[in-house]
């Protein structure tokens, strides 16, 4: 039934972007700027900033750019969920883990994905205004995108085929060092080209989701083609390679050698980003270890920490520190029965290239060291994501009607926002029991704001209610409160509710300084924090029921709106 549930979400929400597209959120001489690129023929967004000049388009420019690459992974993302009970679905989320390292349901990150052939206008040049404000907005025809990452799809394949070819030949002649080192300069053109496949997807209109897995399941899966899978040049690397793995030094030991046939360290330092579980965005238990030794075990590369670099009071993100190079590390750790799996992906962030990726897979029965792999609570996390998964609500009114309450997988252009962060960024996230945390949010318009912590035994605490954040507040970085870390020891959630109105008042009880909620049912509880009656599960199965209400209006302001973001900590202990 939720499953049922979940497709109607995803399917309307993807119509309400084609109907709403910033009606009564935008400037009156906006809006018909933007009735130019129907949603069914392009793909595009519109980026805000205080202030004109150059540097404020460019500014505006880079925020409509992300909004862009956002849609498209958010689409496929939705796409990959719908279809969680399919048998494939465990192997399509490994195998573009990748491309999705920095955007994904779990919390809120600005994708690496630098879309190729967009194009931009500065709107706020179209017509003479006071107002100190800049508007840009970066579109592409649908059609148009697609076709470019086809032929750069093409071009990846020709490429991979030539170093197959290599690698072929060099086994022929037994040279077996050279026939690795030829396909390992395979693996980021493998991830280059997942990409590319995202990105077609993502360009589609209303894309048929089941059909679509289907697409992306053969892609994961397939062993055989021109040229060979990803999957299958891993296979015969390991055949060839044969190399054994009984300790932990021995994981970051393959792990320097495959980059090292990649690519030479490079000139500038590598921001090292924590093993995460899967594409969770929790850390891995022996997360800290792998790292250290990674940065041990690699001393021609420079490491630097993100997290000792991050300036808390920097209003945008995407630039936390000028001195940080663009190269990021990021690793993930994947079991399948007694195997686990680690991949590591080099990649440049300002440009979105992939620049190297290692794959690494030894059975834990072999290993002599005693490593936990699977993060305290996932599971119990696991099922706490689904239902405080972020959404965007609205109250729309027809003609005649009252008004109707519609949840979204995502918000219309222009429509309340929130970004949450704390003092170490936005994940993945670890702090020390005993360590404080400080909690920083942004909203574009005026709102109250509702945090909510689950803690790792899911007994879930109010932290903050109706704080509201005013006209001087709006795009600007609030402090919403400092908070200490204390067992129970895990995986822990950050849940923020922003709306247009006050929120109805939630019943909690207050032990030893907490706000419990009363209830602890988590769809209940889920509803109760949203400030929303929760949908009867007989409804589920009501196929004339109407989920979402009727098509709302153009051009008229919805009278409420809420947004929600998530953010995920793993707390260690000392």
């Amino acid at each position: 039934m939720r499953k049922l549930f979940f497709v109607f979400m995803f399917l309307f929400s993807t119509l309400f972007t084609t109907s709403v597209i910033g009606a009564g959120l935008y400037p009156d001489w906006v809006l018909p700027e933007l009735k130019k690129y129907p949603i069914e023929k392009f793909i595009f967004d519109v980026g805000r900033v205080d202030g004109i000049g150059e540097e404020a388009f460019k500014e505006a420019l880079a925020k409509a750019s992300k909004k862009v690459s956002e849609k498209i992974l958010r689409q496929v993302i939705g796409i990959i969920n719908v279809n969680r009970d399919n048998v494939n679905y465990k192997t399509v989320r490994e195998h573009y883990s990748a491309v999705f390292e920095d955007y994904c349901s779990w919390h809120l990150s600005s994708p690496a994905l630098q879309l190729k052939g967009l194009e931009f206008d500065n709107l706020s040049l179209k017509e003479e205004r006071k107002e100190n404000e800049t508007y840009a907005i970066v579109f592409i025809e649908r059609i148009k995108l697609k076709q470019i990452y086809k032929n750069h799809s093409n071009n990846l394949k020709n490429e991979i085929k030539r170093h197959l070819k290599i690698a072929k030949a060099a086994e022929d002649d037994l040279n077996i060092d050279r026939a690795i080192k030829a396909y390992y300069q395979t693996y980021p053109l493998y991830e280059s080209l997942k990409e590319a496949e995202i990105i077609q997807i993502g360009a589609e209109h209303r894309p048929n989701y089941h059909h679509t897995f289907t697409r992306l399941a053969d892609s994961a899966t397939k062993r055989h083609g021109n040229p060979a899978s990803h999957s299958s040049v891993i296979k015969r690397v390991e055949e060839l390679n044969n190399e054994m793995i009984v300790t932990f030094m021995d994981i970051c030991r393959v792990v320097d050698s495959q980059l090292s046939m990649q690519l030479l360290p490079p000139n500038h330092t590598v921001a090292v980003h924590p093993i995460v579980y899967k594409d969770s965005a929790i850390i891995s238990p022996f997360a800290r270890q792998f790292t250290i030794a990674l940065m041990e075990g690699m001393p021609e590369w420079v490491f630097v920490d993100p997290i000792i670099e991050f300036k808390q009071h920097t209003l945008n993100l995407d630039k936390i520190n000028q001195d940080v190079p663009p190269l990021r590390l990021s690793s993930s750790c994947w079991e399948n029965g007694d195997e686990v799996t680690i991949r590591v992906t080099l990649r440049n962030i300002n440009t979105g290239e992939f620049l190297a990726s290692t794959v690494v897979s030894f059975l834990k029965g072999n290993m002599r060291d005693n490593m936990t792999y699977l993060p305290r609570g996932y599971q119990e996390a696991q099922e706490e994501k689904d239902v405080f998964n972020p959404s965007y609500f609205v109250i729309e009114h027809t003609r005649g009607n009252d008004g109707d309450i519609i949840e979204h997988e995502f918000p219309p252009i222009g429509g309340l926002t929130v970004d949450l962060w704390t003092d170490k960024g936005r994940g993945p996230l670890s702090y020390m029991d005993g360590d404080k945390v400080k909690i920083f949010a942004r909203v574009n318009q005026p709102a109250y704001l509702r945090l909510l912590n689950t803690h790792s035994d899911q007994k879930r605490v109010l932290l903050v209610d109706n704080f509201y954040i005013g006209p001087k507040g709006v795009n600007s970085e609030v402090k919403i409160g400092e908070f200490l870390c204390a067992p129970p020891i895990g995986v822990e959630f950050l849940n923020v509710a922003v709306r247009t109105g006050k929120f109805p008042k939630i019943e909690t009880r207050e032990d030893d300084g907490y706000h419990f909620l009363v209830e602890q049912e988590p769809e209940k509880a889920a509803a109760e924090f949203r400030g929303l009656k929760p949908i009867p599960k007989d409804d589920l199965n009501d196929k004339d029921k109407k989920f979402f209400g009727p098509k709302p209006i153009i051009d008229v302001q919805p009278d409420f709106q809420q947004s929600e973001a998530q953010l995920v900590i793993t707390i260690m202990d000392k």
